[in-house]
This record gives C-alpha cells, structure tokens and sequence, in this order.
C-alpha cells in the first residue's frame, strides 16, 4: 500500500464549474491523481486542505495515479 500527504486540489472541472476530479500535491511538486474513490462529493470540502492517502500507485501515460483506499484529513496543530 502506497500512502502520500499533501494538498487535495481541482484537476477537472464540469460544464458548471464544479470539481469533479481531484489530486494530491506534494510539498515536493508532484502531483497524484486520485482515482476509484466512491465519495468524490465527500472530497469537495477537502478542497486545499492537507489529508493523507493511502491506496494502489500506477503510471499512465507519464502521470502518478492513485486507485484511493482511505483518505484522512491531517490535523496540522499537531
């Protein structure tokens, strides 16, 4: 299992203007898509905020994905 932390940001957007693909961005650039998560609505609120993700890394065509598993909102007052 392959886990990340970073930033949850818009990759997609609908005719409407609302979000509907997400990424993860690291602190070091890189970018993960985030793919087969069955509560993409739940994902809106996390919108710039940091979470960690754990799940399954492929590569498609030069991009890291991630087939999400779980995803935790990190609590930065630590």
């Amino acid at each position: 299992m392959f886990s990340i932390s970073g930033l949850v940001i818009p990759t997609e957007w609908d005719q409407q203007g609302n979000v509907i693909n997400f990424a993860i961005a690291t602190r070091d650039e890189e970018e993960y898509i985030l793919e087969g998560h069955t509560h993409r609505v739940s994902l809106r609120p996390l919108l710039r905020q940091e979470v960690e993700v754990s799940g399954v890394l492929e590569k498609k065509g030069g991009k890291k994905i991630i087939k999400v598993k779980k995803i935790i909102k990190k609590n930065l007052h630590q």
